[in-house]
């Protein structure tokens, strides 16, 4: 996910090692500067906490939400939605100390209203897309990480990785997993790790490894590929015309290697391929989420769509279409970014498909079980 408002498995999430985080989906608590003591209460309740009762329809949401503190809208949204976790953008970052405040009051509220934590996310994959611009020493573009070779990814990544625990952030939306190819590299750029799959392949799995051995989740994206798009989906529907079995291998091969690296989330490309499905992107078709992605790679970890905040998806389907097609394609996560407004709609919409049909409420707790295998680790981090 990229622009002015918007950034935005493997075999389960991998041994946290190095720094330890400050604080985890169900560990934050005081709601105040002097809240020292309440926090503490809090940590040591555990795992107590999560099991108290909590709506489980939200759980599939990640939420966008403006300002730098947590505000009667954020308050009423964690309250309302009960989502599974939120997005931070540069408009939710003044300072590091400010941040962790933020964290530390929406973790206490959920803790407190929902009987659990919620998980934070956030896109650092350096250059033009890092939401924590000012807060810390600036992430190379990936381009310019490939090209100085795999020790810098490597070191880069692991910078990434301490610097979002360092806040009491779980996931990190990269890396970008598309190929650097014409026409698509017109508005990726330098987002893109390089043109050869085999070298995207190899710098994705260490930017995926460092992250996940520091404790960070990773997201492989944008699946399965947007190296050949010339449209960016923030503002248009991308139709892939030009993709046919014979020309997919090459821009699979980084996401095969990262689902056999263990990544713990692959992100959907809001782009048509009407090779798999003539009728709906990637992000709601179930014979890409499903067939190829789960079937055909063997990818068990968390399936996220990108924003559905973008135009490629808001200015086509209802918030009732997408949450049924959703469901089917196999999402895990509905990532609503742009609009604090949209969130409620269309968490009545995702209710009422799981109500009205029992495959799609199969689909929804099945979706719960693994986000919870994915990112439920998470919670132990103190």
């Amino acid at each position: 996910m990229a622009g002015a408002w918007s950034p935005v498995a493997g075999s389960g999430p991998a041994r946290v090692s190095g720094l330890e985080a400050r604080r985890g989906p169900d560990a934050g608590t005081g709601r105040g500067k002097n809240s020292g003591t309440n926090r503490r209460r809090h940590r040591r309740r555990g795992f107590a906490l999560m099991s108290r009762p909590a709506g489980d329809i939200g759980r599939q949401l990640f939420i966008g939400f403006p300002g730098t503190e947590l505000s009667a809208g954020l308050d009423h949204l964690i309250r309302a939605v009960a989502p599974g976790g939120i997005v931070l953008f540069q408009r939710n970052v003044e300072s590091a100390p400010r941040v962790r405040d933020l964290l530390d009051q929406a973790q206490a509220l959920a803790g407190e209203h929902l009987g659990r934590g919620l998980w934070v996310a956030i896109d650092q994959e350096g250059g033009r897309v890092q939401r924590l611009r000012g807060l810390f020493e600036p992430l190379p573009a990936a381009r310019e990480l490939a090209a100085a070779g795999p020790g810098a990814v490597a070191q880069y990544a692991g910078l990434a990785a301490d610097q979002l625990r360092s806040l009491g952030i779980h996931i990190n939306f990269a890396p970008v997993l598309d190929l650097a190819t014409e026409p698509g590299i017109g508005f990726l750029q330098d987002r893109c790790l390089a043109a050869d799959p085999e070298d995207v392949a190899l710098l994705g799995q260490i930017w995926i490894r460092t992250l996940q051995d520091r404790g960070i989740s990773a997201t492989a994206k944008h699946f399965p590929g947007l190296g050949l798009a010339a449209l960016d989906p923030h503002h248009h529907l991308p139709v892939l015309e030009t993709y046919r079995e014979a020309q997919m291998p090459p821009h699979l091969i980084p996401f095969e290697r990262a689902v056999a690296a263990g990544v713990h989330a692959v992100m959907s490309s809001h782009a048509l391929y009407p090779f798999w499905d003539p009728d709906h992107p990637a992000t709601l078709a179930a014979t890409v989420g499903r067939d190829l992605l789960r079937r055909r790679m063997g990818f068990t970890g968390a399936y996220l769509s990108d924003d559905l905040d973008m135009a490629a998806i808001r200015r086509r389907y209802s918030d009732a279409e997408v949450a049924r097609l959703g469901l089917a394609a196999g999402l895990d996560a509905f990532l609503l970014c742009q609009d604090p407004e949209h969130c409620e709609p269309f968490l009545k919409a995702l209710a009422d498909a799981v109500k009205s049909d029992g495959r799609l409420a199969a689909h929804h707790q099945a979706a719960i079980a693994r986000l919870e295998r994915s990112f439920g680790f998470h919670r132990q981090r103190r």
